[in-house]
């Protein structure tokens, strides 16, 4: 593949592989750790589907900077107030997983000195093209977050909307997240919500029981992991109750908030449906957002 001009401009920390140690010496030789090796294999599948498969891109219907950000706003109606881009003004931000670079740039645009990282190129490359485009300043870097290749203590908010449910090792995330935030620094973003109704009837019926899935012996990880985003072959995909993140979070943060968002379902044929139930409580919703401190 020809080296592009925004390829060279994409900082690669990215190591050798997903789940070794950057600068750990692996040696395999003719009878390598078995272990090893099935979890470098997942690694590769994993990032191979996201370097195919970048969530708002839109590789097959080419959008605009302004449409593609009229359409995620339009479509998750909520982010705006909820995240409050706008709110961190000479701020130190990074965006663990930046897919189109949308959300980096509204960071931007709200005047937040931003970093925009992810583990996908084609991800990375679009970053940079959408900021191109809005004609906005901020630097874009291909690295693992489980191994953030950043200094301690050195960012105010660390943003992460629907990544960290894909990361096998999410606790190596986490403390990542923790280690660059500073004291009273913020993490926030959005996980997949395991007592939505996207995930009972979308996901659970259509695909589990309807055909026959969880018959056939797939888990409900298995499940979810295959039919959670818009392409198929995804690999790995862990939705949560709200217990169970707020639970994840405290392990690491201090004061942890969670709160249910975006009330919409898949059917066949048509995708993310707009609801409205009439009921005192609001947790059925398909995004979990959280918010945790560090203290």
């Amino acid at each position: 593949m020809t080296k592009t001009k925004i390829d060279s401009e994409i900082t690669d920390l990215t190591g050798v592989d997903f789940f070794v140690q950057v600068g750990e010496k692996t040696r395999m030789d003719s009878q390598p750790n078995r272990a090893l090796v099935s979890k470098w294999d997942f690694s590769r599948r994993i990032r191979k589907f996201w370097s195919k498969a970048v969530p708002m891109t839109f590789e097959d219907k080419p959008m605009g900077y302004e449409e593609k950000r009229k359409f995620r706003y339009d479509l998750q109606d909520y982010m705006q107030e909820v995240f409050r881009f706008d709110a961190f003004v000479g701020k130190r931000v990074l965006e663990i997983g930046s897919g189109a670079g949308i959300d980096s740039a509204e960071f931007i645009r709200g005047g937040a000195e931003t970093v925009s990282m992810d583990f996908s190129l084609l991800a990375v490359r679009s970053t940079k093209l959408l900021l191109k485009e809005g004609g906005l300043d901020g630097d874009v870097v291909l690295a693992d977050a489980r191994h953030l290749p950043l200094r301690d203590s050195q960012f105010d908010l660390v943003y992460s909307f629907g990544v960290i449910h894909h990361v096998p090792d999410v606790a190596g995330v986490l403390c990542e997240v923790g280690r660059v935030l500073r004291r009273n620094g913020l993490f926030t973003g959005m996980v997949y919500n395991r007592d939505s109704l996207l995930y009972a009837y979308s996901i659970m019926y259509l695909h589990g029981i309807r055909k026959g899935l969880i018959a056939q012996g797939l888990s409900e990880i298995d499940v979810v992991s295959r039919f959670s985003e818009r392409l198929t072959g995804n690999q790995y995909t862990r939705a949560y109750t709200r217990d169970e993140i707020a639970e994840l979070l405290g392990r690491f943060f201090g004061h942890v908030l969670v709160d249910t968002y975006y009330n919409v379902i898949d059917m066949v044929g048509r995708r993310k449906v707009k609801f409205r139930i009439d009921t005192r409580q609001s947790d059925l919703g398909w995004h979990l957002v959280f918010k945790a401190t560090k203290i």
